[in-house]
């Protein structure tokens, strides 16, 4: 025999063979189980952002509208006389605000525009509040307003 021709050798059929013949073929069943379980892994974490997204939306969407209702409840008070209206209830829009005033200050005859006497007695209230939304509390919050008596100048027309 010619060295140069040899006939190319037969691989036997032995395990190792079909090993890697089988490993070549595709996916091992506990590959696919790794996988699925990183795959798993991955989707939970993701739901739990989603989720902690989500509530966080919720939240600042709650609060937006809470500013909204408090700051609508302060103008509203804002213009109510604490000397004449101490305290009340109203609805403002499907929100209930309860009000009651405490004077803080007492009550002064007030100053003219040249410094003589005015034609109001002035005082400074606190005014303590809570706004309810369908029942639920939303708080309560303090603010400080002027209450006023007409007492001099021209006098009321009753119309």
């Amino acid at each position: 025999m010619h060295p140069e021709r040899r006939t190319p050798r037969r691989r036997r059929n032995t395990a190792s063979g079909l090993r890697t013949a089988k490993r070549l073929a595709g996916f091992t069943l506990l590959e696919s189980i790794v996988a699925l379980a990183i795959f798993a892994a991955s989707g939970m974490a993701l739901y739990s952002l989603f989720n902690t997204n989500l509530i966080a939306l919720n939240r600042t969407a709650d609060v937006s509208r809470q500013v909204a209702v408090v700051r609508n409840a302060m103008d509203y008070l804002s213009f109510v006389n604490p000397h004449d209206t101490p305290e009340g209830e109203v609805e403002l829009g499907g929100v209930g605000v309860a009000w009651t005033s405490v004077l803080v200050e007492p009550v002064r005859q007030g100053r003219g525009p040249t410094g003589g006497r005015g034609m109001f007695n002035v005082g400074l209230y606190e005014v303590e509040f809570v706004v309810t939304d369908n029942g639920r509390s939303l708080g309560t919050w303090r603010m400080r307003v002027a209450g006023y008596e007409k007492v001099g100048g021209i006098p009321s027309l009753p119309f």
